[in-house]
């Protein structure tokens, strides 16, 4: 997994939102979902930079995930680093539950809490390193 899929994993594993299953890396037809709400009939896909050199591709993804009756987010890895809280709320009204009270259970996990901070730690220097411009997450 990504950085930021391992980010975005951790809000989504073990049922957090709304006691809702993801599974990640699920098999759909011919493609792989990111994230894969079955129940709910929802893709989540995180677009790395590359996803901008395959934009008809990405398309022709969505419209057969559409056709099979998935509803498909897409968001971008800057998102889910300088929004994560954004995102999520996205995916919750998408999903029409209470993303306030998830989100409270979810970081009130001592163990979700360490997980998470050393995941925001990672990313955090891998951007130094790459000299890009800190993002608000991290401030």
């Amino acid at each position: 997994m990504t950085l930021p899929e391992k980010i975005l994993w951790q809000f989504l594993r073990a049922s957090t939102l709304a006691g809702l299953r993801f599974r990640r890396q699920h098999p759909i037809g011919r493609y792989i979902a990111d994230f894969c709400c079955v129940s709910k009939k929802l893709v989540v896909e995180l677009d790395g930079e590359y996803h901008d050199t395959i934009k008809q591709e990405d398309m022709e993804r969505d419209d057969f995930l559409s056709a099979q009756g998935f509803r498909v987010l897409r968001f971008t890895n800057d998102q889910v680093f300088d929004r994560i809280e954004g995102v999520l709320q996205t995916i919750a009204d998408t999903l029409e539950i209470d993303w306030n009270k998830s989100y409270h259970e979810c970081v009130s996990s001592v163990k979700f809490t360490r997980k998470l901070y050393n995941l925001l730690t990672e990313a955090k220097r891998q951007r130094e390193q790459t000299d890009e411009e800190p993002h608000s997450v991290f401030e």
